[in-house]
């Protein structure tokens, strides 16, 4: 099964694991790395590093990062080199992983799920007005 090691800065991805937790069960194979400002990358990447050892069970690693162009985001990048599978996926958000209680991860390589993830992810991602037609949120007509 890909493992999966959700990165943010200070709590949020924390915080999101536990909310899709409650939602949907048990999320085996996730590891979560909290990134404080007071941490500089050779701290991040022992912490990734470690997170990545405890999921990868062969198949490899789905490395989900709250912020595109980040501290944790470079990090998560130097961590392809090429010697197993892996893939980083940026702008994680709780869909996306309200989705791995779904996903096949014995049957998708981590770039495969990083696809679909980020699929859901957009998918997620709506503006209101656009839905209702209604443009005032401040309760004007």
């Amino acid at each position: 099964m890909v493992g999966v090691v959700v990165i943010s800065h200070e709590q949020v991805a924390f915080y999101m694991l536990e909310a899709a937790r409650r939602m949907v069960g048990t999320l085996p194979g996730v590891a979560v790395v909290c990134a404080s400002s007071a941490d500089d990358s050779a701290v991040i990447m022992q912490r990734v590093a470690q997170a990545c050892n405890e999921v990868d069970d062969g198949a490899g690693v789905l490395i989900m990062v709250d912020v595109y162009g980040s501290t944790p985001f470079h990090v998560a990048m130097s961590m392809l080199d090429g010697t197993g599978a892996g893939e980083v996926l940026a702008g994680v958000n709780l869909p996306m992983l309200l989705k791995l209680a779904t996903i096949d991860r014995t049957r998708l390589s981590p770039a495969e799920m990083a696809q679909q993830l980020c699929e859901v992810g957009r998918r997620a991602i709506r503006i209101g007005s656009e839905i209702t037609g209604k443009i005032d949120v401040g309760g004007n007509r």
